[in-house]
């Protein structure tokens, strides 16, 4: 019965590590879609700054020509940089998607297992009371 409880301990501990696993992975999953929709949202406010800054109708001055020129170089160079960091956040969706799917297998294999360690405690306990209860029936029938 000894070696049951602590099978029935072990697991209940691994099943609390387990379920602790599955919501750092739970976590980490809604932070990288979250960076990703951030990534994806500033990419395209990015390329939308480009595109309304592009030179407009008209004569423009040399140095105001320079200055929206490096103005729109940069908004280029932030828009590429936020699809590049989008598509990093997209593959990290994805590992963090199978790493969860992973921590919720884990989870529910250890269920599993602590529900049958559980039930084995339990018929250990009832096969130990029904030998106790067996000599003591004997000894009762025995003196009459």
């Amino acid at each position: 019965m000894m070696r049951e409880a602590r099978r029935l301990a072990l697991l209940e501990r691994q099943r609390l590590i387990a379920e602790v696993g599955r919501k750092q992975a739970l976590r980490g999953l809604a932070e990288a879609l979250e960076a990703e929709a951030r990534s994806h949202a500033l990419a395209a406010r990015s390329r939308a700054l480009v595109a309304v800054t592009a030179a407009g109708e008209g004569a423009t001055l040399g140095a105001a020509l320079q200055g929206r020129a490096a103005f729109t170089g940069g908004l280029a160079q932030l828009a590429a940089n936020a699809g590049e960091a989008a598509r990093d956040a997209t593959r990290q969706s994805a590992w963090q998607v199978e790493a969860l799917g992973l921590a919720e297998a884990r989870a529910r294999r250890l269920a599993e297992m602590t529900a049958e360690a559980r039930a084995a405690l339990i018929a250990v306990k009832e096969r130990q009371e029904t030998a106790h209860e067996l000599p003591l029936a004997r000894k009762l029938q025995s003196s009459r």
